[in-house]
């Protein structure tokens, strides 16, 4: 779980509650057949109490809820040394986040541009030293500005893509950002208060 100092978060986790305590679970069934991880976003499935993931095309009234983190569940493998590794395989149990604070991942379309420019040119074995060091600046701006873009109160809004956006959309009932966001890796993590 993520301390809190003042408002700020030292370092969120996809998929973990973000306020002790304070977060509403159920449990559910996983039906689908690839690996479920912490974070994921839930449809309804074929019965009652079974979930599999929110796919492409998927509504806000298909959101059942998100893979809330357990302090329980292990890696199928070893060593299970990031969050990733951590899998919910077809008819597990898992908990499902039914309301609370937790930390999800963010789409940020700008961003997914920089990043993918970036990784062209730094490949690229002719561009210059002054294409490289753009492309990382305009990276950089990309990531500052979508942090930025994550402001306390929010709506939390669903793509057609079946991931989490800042704008664009359809909003989420119930769903809102904290103010709180970080870059984990190439992923843009972000605090959102969520209410099924």
């Amino acid at each position: 779980m993520g301390l809190i100092i003042k408002n700020k978060i030292a370092q969120l986790k996809k998929g973990y509650p973000t306020v002790s305590d304070k977060y509403n679970v159920q449990g559910g069934i996983y039906e689908g057949d690839d690996a479920l991880y912490f974070g994921d976003l839930l449809a309804y499935g074929s019965a009652t109490g079974h979930y599999v993931k929110l796919e492409a095309g998927d509504t806000v009234a298909d959101l059942a809820g998100i893979c809330l983190a357990t302090n329980v569940k292990l890696a199928n493998r070893y060593p299970g040394d990031s969050n990733a590794s951590v899998e919910t395989l077809k008819g597990e149990a898992f908990n499902l986040l039914v309301r609370g604070f937790i930390a999800v991942a963010i789409k940020d379309a700008a961003y997914v541009t920089a990043l993918a420019q970036y990784k062209t040119t730094m490949a690229d074995p002719e561009a210059s030293a002054k294409d490289k060091a753009d492309a990382k600046a305009a990276l950089e701006t990309a990531k500052e500005t979508a942090i930025a873009s994550v402001k306390e109160g929010l709506p939390v809004n669903l793509d057609t893509d079946a991931t989490l956006v800042v704008t664009g959309g359809t909003a989420i009932p119930g769903a809102y950002f904290m103010g709180v966001a970080e870059f984990v890796g190439e992923e843009l993590l972000a605090e959102i208060n969520y209410r099924m």
